[in-house]
């Protein structure tokens, strides 16, 4: 009798054991509410993804997700906080082009890439080069005009070092053969509101700079595309101008590296289904973006060629300044 007492005592002691040292799985997550850190400054666009697919996830799980903004120091910021995170699915990254570009182009760089494990590509947008429709630079040749004038006259923004506006303004200012002043920011929001007012000449931003264009607020002086956008047709390529330039970014989620596969697998399932919602959809669509979707091994993937690329033009000459 006493051994059954103990053998019982012991495998209550092992089940309770391991109830609380493995980590949550599919079942139970989520269980609290999950954080989707932004590493930009509320109002950008990246913001405006993070919201509507947050209050979709919110919907599906029936748990607060919540959106928290961390914008400096080129995502770095928002970044190393996730990187920092628990791995249990309830603190996530949405990110972009930054998270490939950083630990090629930076040396102070705090976090480690391989400290994150990729979750869901969203999907990718085009560049294109868009002034304030107060400035006097009506066209592209404007723009090359003023920027041959003399070294750094021409200030293009960006939504922080290491950027794909950053990057694009770079390979842009290459290909014509002048020199810009890069001016950074904690997001697009505040870039968009010295554009407008008037304190930089131009930013390289993705077509969900449409909606301004159309209002008259911006005008678009090329895309970065193979051909004209589908949302912007009267905007032509940077190709049709003779300028080889086809560059864009990218958009995706990831979770701490350790967060079990069973949640990484959870949260990438209803981040397919939310691009499906309506809401979600108007957003993504309004903004140009090529969505994509798919699963943490396609993204994983892509991410492997996006670093390789930008490795390449690096390696192959291509200056591009951090600082």
């Amino acid at each position: 009798m006493k051994k059954s007492i103990s053998s019982t005592a012991r495998y209550v002691a092992l089940a309770l054991a391991t109830f609380f040292t493995f980590p949550a799985n599919a079942e139970s997550f989520p269980s609290q509410p999950v954080t989707i850190v932004v590493p930009y400054s509320a109002g950008g666009i990246t913001d405006a993804y993070a919201r509507s697919i947050g209050d979709f996830l919110t919907r599906h799980w029936g748990t607060q997700v919540i959106v928290d903004n961390k914008g400096g120091a080129g995502t770095m910021i928002g970044t190393q906080i996730v990187s920092r995170a628990k791995p249990d699915g309830h603190t996530l990254l949405l990110t972009s082009y930054a998270f490939t570009s950083n630990p090629l182009l930076r040396d102070d760089l705090n976090y480690t890439p391989d400290s994150f494990q990729p979750v869901m590509l969203l999907g990718n947008s085009r560049s294109m080069l868009v002034v304030s429709s107060a400035s006097d630079l009506k066209s592209l040749d404007d723009a090359i005009a003023k920027g041959k004038k003399s070294p750094g006259n021409l200030k293009l923004a960006s939504s922080g070092n290491a950027s794909s506006p950053h990057i694009a303004a770079e390979l842009w200012a290459r290909e014509v053969g002048i020199t810009i002043t890069h001016v950074p920011y904690r997001g697009t929001a505040p870039a968009m509101n010295d554009l407008y007012g008037g304190l930089v000449d131009g930013i390289f931003d993705g077509p969900s700079s449409i909606s301004s264009v159309r209002e008259g607020r911006l005008r678009a002086l090329g895309i970065a595309h193979e051909s004209r956008h589908d949302a912007a047709p009267e905007v032509p390529t940077f190709r049709e101008q003779g300028i080889d330039l086809v560059f864009g970014s990218w958009f995706g989620f990831f979770a701490p590296k350790g967060t079990p596969e069973a949640v990484v697998q959870e949260i990438n399932t209803a981040l397919n289904r939310s691009l499906a919602d309506p809401k979600v959809k108007r957003i993504l669509d309004s903004a140009g973006l090529f969505v994509s979707g798919g699963s943490p091994k396609e993204f994983s993937d892509f991410l492997e060629y996006e670093s390789g690329r930008l490795k390449s033009l690096i390696d192959g000459g291509v200056h591009l300044i951090v600082k």
